[in-house]
């Protein structure tokens, strides 16, 4: 059992978390949930004892505890083999005992020797020694790593299958207590289905995770834990249920609060008419002291306002902006690319889906001139005025800058009233939100930035690398269906599907670095036409 009593954080002058009493069983379900930058990061890496309260106290009792945060990254310079068999230490210092045990009784083996021999042995099998090649091999099988990956080294994969490779090892260790910070934000459709169907209802402990995902919250949740306004609300069952609880909740909350208004204005009026009045004298009194005594109940908080994004008019782009002929990309000898032909049609909302690694975010930098293909060309009409956004864009934000300071870098001074607006509409409200500092905002918190930095920038061709990444609920659903609004063109990479069944007007999955077409957007420029 995992036990937290009342415990408090702060930051600075900001309260995070005030009077948190929680307690973890051992096979607990846990989907926590709340608004960017309201605590629940820190909350759970205080739980893990990865950060400390300013006050209150957390009993671990012996139990073993692991953390995935949301950069969490693996050793370099070593094979994914040697990277996952560390996640078993005690079986290394088993099996050296073993060896050192077999060489000494290849002499005059004493009774010590044959003793040491015998518990280096039972202690291999409780092990599981057996066993741990099948469990590396699953867990990297359903991350969906390739056969031979155990022989790569770490160093040859990108940043995203890096964090994998820290979620396998972790998942390798099965700890007692598994706290997971956003675990699906670099899972293909596949491996997230892998974790959320097969292995997070087996494990045998308790599993915390923090998500945005409503699907993976649904399926892997038990119990929700909201984190709002410095306190943790509980509610029974997954992410669904959560919302009708939260709904039912306020509105009895609203109700009993309308009533106790209504009562006490009725009071009022009637101490109001009545006071001069003898006759009445006695129910003038009662009334008054009925309204000293009474505990007036507070206002439920009115829900979070909607997120009204808006993007700017597009400049008039060419009926063909941007033509991808033939392209190949290779680094070396890994082959990404492979002959790329993709004509692309005004308005045309285009999404590249499939696997980690087959191509998708190589294919978005070319077309951006990040980098260059290896060959065939990309041709890009001079009206086409191109917005890129990458899908580590928050993590470029510079930490000692302000909110309001990093959103107007490098844009005209003459947008700083519109960039106010947008930063109020991403809910950077109040005097001093603008002001923090980007190093003090939370991983949502700095997309929300980066995305405010995107949208200033007018373009009529976007360029979006997982843009719905690091977004809550609320905030997801309004850039969808700002995205959708929009009269501009877009070439996106994505695993939503709701912004997929939103926003797509064409979808091409991508595989070893080829093209399969699975909707047409020849389709959606017919009706355009006829519209």
């Amino acid at each position: 059992m995992l036990t937290a009593e009342k415990i408090y954080k702060s930051f600075g002058p900001q309260d995070v978390l005030k009077d948190i009493t929680l307690q973890l069983g051992d096979r607990d379900r846990i989907g926590v949930v709340g608004l960017n930058g309201q605590g629940k990061s820190t909350l759970i890496k205080i739980l893990a004892g990865l950060e400390e309260p300013d006050k209150g106290v957390v009993h671990r009792h012996g139990s073993t505890v692991g953390y995935l945060n949301q950069e969490s990254q693996c050793r370099l310079g070593v094979t994914v083999g040697e990277e996952m068999r560390s996640a078993f230490p005690d079986m290394a210092d088993v099996e050296a005992r073993l060896i050192a045990a077999s060489q000494a009784m290849a002499g005059d083996a004493s009774k010590s020797d044959v003793a040491a021999l015998n518990k280096a042995t039972d202690d291999l099998t409780k092990l599981e020694a057996h066993t741990m090649d099948a469990r590396i091999g699953r867990v990297l099988s359903g991350l969906r790593f390739e056969l031979d990956a155990v022989d790569r080294l770490t160093d040859t994969y990108s940043g995203g299958w890096q964090m994998r490779i820290a979620m396998a090892k972790l998942l390798l260790q099965e700890p007692d207590y598994l706290f997971l910070d956003e675990p699906t934000n670099h899972l293909d459709t596949e491996a997230k289905f892998w974790l959320m169907y097969d292995y997070i209802p087996s494990y045998p402990g308790t599993v915390i995770c923090i998500s945005h995902d409503v699907e993976f919250l649904n399926l892997t949740s038990e119990e929700i834990w909201e984190v709002k306004d410095m306190e943790v609300n509980k509610f029974k069952g997954n992410y669904d249920d959560y919302v009708r609880l939260d709904d039912e909740r306020y509105q009895r909350e609203l109700k009993a609060y309308d009533a106790q208004q209504r009562e006490i204005a009725d009071w009022k009026e009637f101490v109001q008419r009545w006071r001069g009045n003898k006759s009445k004298a006695g129910m003038v009194e009662s009334r008054v002291k009925q309204l000293e005594k009474i505990d007036i109940l507070p206002k439920p908080k009115e829900r979070p306002k909607t997120i009204y994004l808006q993007f700017p008019e597009p400049p008039r782009e060419a009926p063909e902006p941007i033509s991808i002929e033939d392209v190949y990309k290779s680094y070396g000898e890994k082959n990404v690319l492979n002959g790329i032909t993709l004509p692309m049609v005004r308005q045309d909302k285009i999404a590249l889906t499939g696997p980690n690694g087959a191509g998708k975010s190589t294919l978005l930098k070319l077309v951006a001139g990040v980098e260059q293909p290896t060959k065939g060309r990309i041709i890009v009409n001079p009206k086409t005025e191109i917005g890129y956004f990458a899908q580590h864009q928050a993590e470029a934000l510079l930490p000692q800058r302000t909110v309001y300071e990093e959103t107007l870098a490098g844009i005209d001074p003459k947008m700083e009233e519109l960039a106010r607006g947008l930063l109020a509409r991403l809910q950077f409200r109040g005097d001093d939100a603008p002001f923090k500092k980007i190093g003090v905002l939370s991983g949502g918190e700095r997309a929300r930035v980066a995305l405010a930095k995107f949208l200033l920038r007018p373009a009529n061709f976007y360029l979006l690398d997982e843009p719905t990444n690091h977004l809550d609920p609320l905030a997801r659903e309004v850039l969808i269906e700002a995205l959708k609004k929009f009269e501009g063109t877009i070439l996106m990479s994505t695993h939503d599907q709701l912004l997929i069944d939103t926003v797509a007007t064409g979808i091409f999955d991508m595989s070893d670095g080829q093209f399969t077409m699975v909707l047409d957007p020849a389709t959606e420029r017919i009706k355009r036409v006829n519209v």
